[in-house]
């Protein structure tokens, strides 16, 4: 019995010992990226032992990197099983399953990381593009795209370059019948260039020049628009050390005749790490390429060097809104229309690499970058895109129906119906209302898109049909809202230059334009509101003020009931209603009740007086009691407004740069309508006062307080106003009605900016 169990125990640990051997082996090729090799290692692994976790991983992702997504899912599925705490797992599980045209089963991979991991950015950017290729399938499709006939073979092709009256590709089958050397990445042959004439529709297949293949990786390539100058990719030649993977570098060559000569490396190659996919720009001074150099934002990151009179400047990296944390390659940039295209696993896409674009505009970037979209991009990796003229061109992709691993396809860019794109603003009763639910609809009464406004009235429809007729419907409840709201088109810089024609309740209609239509268009005279408005300040509590705090929507209704505005308490339970007229009684309504108290506060948070409620969840409040000296005017727009004897109101758009008391045109507009008011009003003057902010000595801010108020009373008077009816005085930094600052004792800007102010106040002239 004791030799039977010696001789199991033998068995146990000679397996194990072989099991581990295997593994070591395995793990060396993996390291070298020899996945090929790699993989019949980690077969003999599994084969003895079906749930090794280092095994199962590493095989998974070797038939990755080799684009088999059909063992590469099925070793994933296993790998989740075994390891469910490895977030990579999920990742790469969900990207072969896209990869294999399962977006649903992707998604629950990517739900899942994301549900274990809230902070991985890609799993979230993965999880929405799956919502986006969705979307993207009921778009019209910009392009038609063929498989190109005879330049294809069974093994890689990719890369294709318009070129004098050929076309230059990269392409791994083999010539060399001596050389026998394959590329232990894949066991296939190395890549060479090569190139074959239109005119014979790409039957003769030749070497594009012997003095840039060597015996390993040769390409991609970009020839200047000259043709003198070429770049390519070229893999360090040496052996695979077990320290060391060959990089790519980036040569340049010469023209010499139909040869390639003065062959010399680039100044930025570096032995470790790779740099290439070059693409040299139409006037040769900027150069784009890919490299995995130390400071970038993943994997394979977008670079650019520019040429200066010394060679060329240092790498500079295309930026985080470009480059993500997986892999940017393949650069083309097309000098017509300043766009840049690359390929790109870790934007929003439909599978492995898709190819995108962006534009370079005003010395930066337009973001975000745009996904070309099917059938461009499919499911399967799809690259190298290059053009022959504006609308043409070719690009690589291994997707089904091709001829070997890559293929080389054409494409026609279609002139599909123009897009654009609107912006607008939703008012009610002049205030901009917040979080309200637009639909978009189209001629055929069908919603197309929805949105809601941001905390301005501000909304934007994209990717509109040019002069195509639209209806903006507001998807509310509120009758006075859909009666009584304005819709205005708005241009880039949010001036109103369009009120959009009203259908019926809630219901407006337009034209979709080019947005730099509205660009073009003179901003709306709106009906600025009048100097003569108050703000009212107050806080709602329960027992103490203070004690609420959960956000609560405050409306304030006119006498006729209607909604004239909105605001919601802060985290003390306060609010501030703006613009308002001083003269009425006002009544508030809570969003909810819960037996509130409603207090009034003046700016500086001191109570004035309390609400009186009636009724439920209602309270009502008014400014001009019996005990005040009240004075009845016409105010600059012709209404008719009681006010109190000696009560300020703030100029509020007469604001002034630090040491100055200039009258400027905006000034001088606001200005304007105190003139129309005493104008109006014979029997009444103003006392106008000027104050500081708190920089400077005491003696500084009263005298410079002094000039702005006697600058703005001189402006006055040379509008014809009697002398008498206009006193100026300055206070210096004396009254702030704002912080100069912070509570931890650091300047605030805004608060000063709002105690250079200009106020008046009205009395009676005797």
């Amino acid at each position: 019995m004791f030799i039977k169990i010696s001789f199991i125990i033998s068995i146990i640990v000679f397996t194990t010992t072989a099991c581990l051997g295997q593994l070591n082996k395995a793990n060396v090729f993996f390291q070298h990226e020899n996945y090929p090799s790699a993989i019949k290692q980690y077969e003999k692994v599994l084969k003895k032992n079906n749930n090794n976790i280092e095994a199962t991983q590493k095989i998974a992702f070797s038939y990755k990197k080799l684009k088999d997504y059909t063992n590469a899912e099925i070793y994933y599925k296993k790998a989740v099983e075994l390891n469910p705490n490895e977030p990579s797992n999920y990742l790469y599980y969900g990207q072969v399953l896209k990869n294999n045209n399962k977006p649903k089963e992707a998604k629950q991979q990517f739900q899942t990381l994301v549900d274990k991991y809230p902070n991985n950015l890609i799993g979230k950017m993965l999880l929405q593009s799956i919502d986006d290729i969705t979307k993207w399938e009921t778009e019209d499709k910009n392009f038609e795209v063929k498989l190109v006939e005879n330049i294809n073979s069974k093994y890689a092709d990719f890369c294709a370059l318009a070129y004098k009256d050929a076309v230059i590709f990269i392409s791994e089958r083999q010539v060399d019948f001596v050389n026998e050397k394959t590329n232990s990445y894949t066991n296939r042959p190395y890549l060479s260039i090569f190139y074959s004439k239109k005119d014979q529709h790409f039957e003769k297949v030749k070497e594009f020049s012997s003095q840039l293949s060597t015996e390993y990786h040769d390409g991609p390539l970009s020839i200047s628009s000259d043709g003198n100058t070429i770049f390519y990719t070229r893999s360090v030649k040496g052996e695979l050390s077990k320290k060391l993977i060959n990089q790519s570098k980036i040569y340049q060559a010469t023209a010499k005749g139909s040869k390639w000569t003065n062959i010399t490396a680039m100044p930025f190659n570096n032995d470790t790490y790779s740099v290439a996919h070059p693409w040299i720009s139409s006037d040769g001074k900027t150069l784009f390429f890919t490299s995995n150099m130390p400071g970038g934002f993943g994997g394979m990151d977008l670079y650019m060097v520019t040429k200066t009179n010394d060679g060329w400047s240092e790498p500079k990296n295309l930026g985080k809104d470009i480059n993500t944390p997986l892999d940017e390659v393949f650069p083309y940039f097309k000098d017509n229309s300043n766009t840049l295209y690359f390929a790109s696993d870790g934007h929003s896409g439909y599978g492995g690499l898709d190819i995108y674009s962006v534009v370079y505009e005003n010395n930066q970037w337009k973001l975000p970058v745009e996904n070309l979209k099917a059938p461009l991009n499919s499911s399967a990796d799809d690259f190298g895109i290059t053009f022959q003229d504006k609308d043409t061109g070719y690009f690589s992709s291994n997707r089904a129906g091709g001829v070997g691993s890559d293929d080389i396809y054409s494409f026609k860019w279609h002139n599909v119906l123009e897009q654009t794109s609107i912006t607008g603003v939703l008012s009610y009763n002049k205030l901009s209302t917040d979080g309200a639910s637009l639909l978009l609809v189209d001629e055929n009464d069908q919603v197309i898109q929805t949105t809601k406004t941001d905390k301005d009235g501000n909304f934007k429809f994209e990717k509109l049909k040019m002069d195509k007729n639209y209806l903006i419907k507001i998807d509310e409840d509120d009758q006075n809202l859909l009666e009584k709201s304005k819709i205005y088109l708005t241009n880039e810089k949010g001036e109103k230059v369009i009120l959009a024609n009203r259908l019926g309740s809630g219901k407006f209609n337009f034209k979709a334009l080019p947005y730099s239509y509205y660009n073009e268009l003179k901003p709306l005279e709106e009906v600025d509101e009048s100097l003569l408005t108050i703000s009212i300040f107050g806080q709602v509590y329960k027992k103490l003020p203070g004690d609420y705090s959960n956000g609560m929507n405050i409306f304030i209704i006119d006498e006729e009931g209607n909604i004239i505005g909105k605001a919601k308490t802060d985290k003390d339970g306060k609010f501030v209603f703006e613009k308002l007229s001083p003269d009425e009684v006002y009544l508030f309504k809570l969003e909810e009740d819960d037996d509130m108290n409603v207090i009034l506060l003046d700016e500086n948070g001191k109570v004035i007086d309390a609400a009186k409620k009636f009724g439920k969840n209602k309270y009502s409040y008014k400014r001009l009691s019996s005990d005040k000296t009240i004075i009845t005017l016409i105010n600059e727009i012709d209404e008719v407004i009681k006010i109190a004897e000696n009560e300020n109101f703030i100029i509020s758009k007469i604001l002034y740069d630090y040491d100055s008391f200039e009258i400027n045109e905006a000034s001088k507009k606001e200005l304007n309508k105190l003139i129309t008011i005493l104008q109006k009003n014979k029997e009444i003057g103003v006392e106008l006062s000027s104050h500081t902010d708190d920089i400077g000595s005491e003696k500084f801010n009263l005298t410079l307080s002094q000039k702005r108020a006697e600058a703005a009373v001189s402006y006055i008077l040379s509008k014809g106003i009697a002398k008498n009816k206009i006193i100026a005085k300055g206070y210096g930094k004396a009254q702030p009605i704002a912080p100069n600052k912070l509570p931890n004792g650091d300047d605030n800007p805004e608060g000063r900016a709002k105690n250079r102010r200009t106020e008046f106040k009205v009395i009676k002239v005797k």
